[in-house]
């Protein structure tokens, strides 16, 4: 099937004997593309809502709601003699890891891919376009996939994040052999493959993160963490986002007029009808609270280590040398080195240090010798 020929119906999983039946087929597939579609922009608990998963000849979307058991699928992601095909897959390695305690071995990410190639455009839909000349619609970017059932044009859209995944990939594979670049990508892709899951708890301290909260007195400032609890509290009972239950804009407006009644509270930009209704009194309550509490003390920052002259200056150095290399390959400086890895090598060399220390076999034997004749060309 050719990419402008019509892309026909995926089929949708919604029984877990259904997924059972499947499960041969996929194993007999030498390649998988994967996708998946989550609800952290409404939800508290965010969770895997969609699996996309296309063989060279059908498209499945694969209903985790309504089948909470896809443990039949790991041996799939597991298994090192089926490629699996992401893009932009660092998120979807992760949530599947999360929910699914999944495993990954043999991967592709078109995007990674995308990167070495020295393309601009990183997104799906431009590769789609200049690959096949296809227009895929981005307008269900932030849909609400937990919510059921599903429309027509939600699951046809969740079929087109895969269907030309497997396509997409041979063809930078070819590009990627002809710019010499198969086994950085190989190194990228078993990166990704071993990346893990980090479970962030809430933080009762994280409103001293809030942009504006200087501009607030002390008194103002208790009110203010009074009102972030109240917001966090609300958003685990209700499993909903903390932004969707309240902006931190408007927690920082609050918490600066401290409103003793709901006629000043509804005077607030930004407290709406609805606000008013659903956590009107609850936050009359937290600024209460604020009222009464002794004001917070900041928490010290911690203190991180002083960069040296000599650091900076061999960063600098480390920098330029990086984005000479990066116009001559053709790509972005980042696919060179990653800033973290220069930071850590003029810290090695300022110290007297392998600054080769932290880079890949593979980068070790491409650029090491040229980046030791840089530096010494330096300190003539």
């Amino acid at each position: 099937m050719s990419a402008h020929e019509p892309v026909p119906e995926p089929v949708l999983v919604t029984a877990r004997e259904h997924l059972e039946e499947i499960v041969p087929e996929l194993r007999g597939a030498a390649r998988l593309a994967l996708d998946i579609e989550s609800n952290g922009f409404y939800a508290y608990r965010e969770k895997v809502c969609l699996l996309q998963v296309s063989t060279p000849e059908r498209d499945y979307v694969v209903d985790p709601i309504a089948i909470s058991d896809l443990s039949c699928l790991g041996p799939l992601t597991a298994s090192p003699s089926i490629e699996k095909i992401f893009h932009a897959g660092e998120y979807d390695v992760l949530c599947l890891k999360r929910d699914y305690r999944f495993e990954f071995k043999n991967l592709f990410d078109t995007m990674i891919a995308s990167r070495l190639l020295g393309c601009k455009e990183l997104g799906l839909a431009a590769a789609i376009e200049r690959h096949f000349g296809v227009r895929l619609s981005k307008k269900l970017q932030r849909a609400d996939w937990g919510q059921r059932p599903l429309s027509r044009e939600q699951i046809r859209y969740a079929q087109l994040d895969t269907h030309y995944l497997i396509r997409l990939a041979d063809i930078q594979r070819g590009l990627l052999k002809e710019k010499g670049r198969l086994d950085d990508a190989a190194e990228a892709f078993q990166e990704l493959s071993e990346l893990r899951p980090v479970v962030r708890d809430f933080d009762p301290e994280g409103f001293w993160r809030l942009v504006g909260k200087e501009t607030l007195s002390p008194s103002q400032v208790a009110a203010l963490r009074e009102i972030y609890l109240f917001r966090e509290e609300q958003a685990q009972a209700k499993n909903r986002a903390p932004f969707r239950v309240m902006s931190e804009e408007l927690m920082l407006r609050v918490a600066r007029e401290m409103p003793g009644s709901l006629g000043e509270l509804s005077r607030i930009k930004g407290a709406t009808p609805y606000l008013l209704q659903r956590y009107g009194h609850g936050l009359l309550k937290a600024v209460a609270r604020g009222r009464e509490a002794i004001p917070p003390a900041q928490p010290p920052k911690p203190e991180r280590p002083r960069k040296s002259l000599k650091e900076r200056r061999l960063f600098e150095v480390l920098r330029q040398w990086r984005k000479a290399r990066a116009e001559e390959e053709g790509v972005e400086p980042v696919v060179v080195f990653s800033t973290d890895a220069l930071w850590e090598m003029a810290r090695l060399a300022a110290h007297g240090g392998d600054l080769l220390q932290p880079l890949s076999t593979l980068k070790r034997g491409r650029y090491g010798a040229e980046l030791l004749k840089v530096l010494k060309a330096r300190h003539r």
